[in-house]
């Protein structure tokens, strides 16, 4: 199964907290950058957890390239809204006087979803950035908040062109729309575990998706699901008897089969949409630290963008 589309530029990546949605950015970026492409990795204050997932040293404010071809950043509201500002007004004391004001301060962050704006206005920025003639990044990976506040995000280029006056913001909440809702362009992928809570969140997400938002969903990623054993192998197992040492293995098998029937049956309750352009990730719990589990799940996406 491919992941499409798959010459989308932004990726935005979300699930409930807790679901691996940073690994599943984290081996994204990997897999792009070994098709050849220059990759940016957005975290939204995610204090360092890519850098965590990818070995390399914390992330900052500033974009900086942590492998041939993979650059990463951390934002967040105020260093986003600092630089917006910075390059509308284009001199740097004027900024001071104005931004810095106590009282200007306290109306920005009274403001509802500027910062959730900017940030995705910054990352507009960079799909529009060239350098020598050419697109600077071929992708970008957001690794978006968890789902409630990436539906907020995502909702924050339209509640603007609504509440702000005509200007260069509404303007800006325009691009952003733009680019958010061209399926050429950008693709929401989706990441859950077999469990209700993560699936339901999921399942919230995706028809706020295609009812209000209007983004185009790509492939959603199952994490951590047990492999299931056909009723044949369970049978046989079941039927099978193992000496005294080897029971306590017999009885770890079972609890997993239907621990594994349990979770397919919760998945079930996903869309068809999902189910039909979804990629299970199994548990990987044999890996020494985790740059191996993102290069691992890497090579389970490079599998699956062959059709393997």
């Amino acid at each position: 199964m491919p992941l499409e589309p798959k010459d989308v530029r932004l990726r935005i990546v979300t699930g409930k907290g807790g679901v691996g949605k940073t690994t599943i950015a984290c081996a994204l970026a990997v897999q792009e950058v070994r098709q050849g492409k220059k990759v940016l990795l957005c975290e939204a204050k995610g204090r360092s957890r890519t850098t965590e997932f990818l070995g390399t040293r914390s992330a900052s404010e500033e974009i900086r390239e942590v492998q041939e071809n993979l650059f990463i950043v951390d934002m967040n509201p105020e260093a986003a809204i600092r630089e917006y500002a910075l390059l509308m007004l284009r001199f740097k004391p004027l900024y001071n006087a104005v931004f810095e004001n106590r009282l200007i301060k306290t109306f920005i962050r009274l403001v509802p979803s500027l910062g959730e704006l900017v940030m995705l206005g910054k990352i507009w920025f960079h799909e529009q950035e060239q350098h020598l003639d050419k697109s600077r990044f071929d992708v970008i990976i957001f690794d978006a908040p968890a789902t409630g506040h990436a539906r907020l995000m995502l909702h924050a280029p339209q509640a603007m062109q609504t509440t702000v006056p005509p200007g260069p913001l509404r303007q800006n909440a325009r691009l952003i729309q733009e680019l958010l809702t061209d399926m050429e362009r950008t693709a929401l992928h989706l990441v859950t575990t077999p469990e209700e809570m993560p699936i339901n969140e999921a399942i919230e997400l995706e028809q706020a998706a295609r009812e209000s938002l209007g983004i185009h969903l790509g492939t959603t990623f199952i994490n951590q699901g047990i492999p299931e054993l056909c009723d044949e192998d369970l049978k046989q197992l079941k039927s099978t008897t193992l000496p005294r040492e080897w029971a306590a293995l017999k009885e770890v098998l079972e609890t997993h089969a239907l621990q594994s029937r349990d979770e397919n049956q919760l998945l079930q309750e996903l869309p068809a949409k999902m189910l039909d352009n979804a990629l299970q990730i199994p548990q990987i719990i044999d890996q020494k630290n985790n740059r191996q589990t993102v290069e691992t799940i890497a090579d389970l996406l490079e599998a699956a963008s062959h059709g393997e």
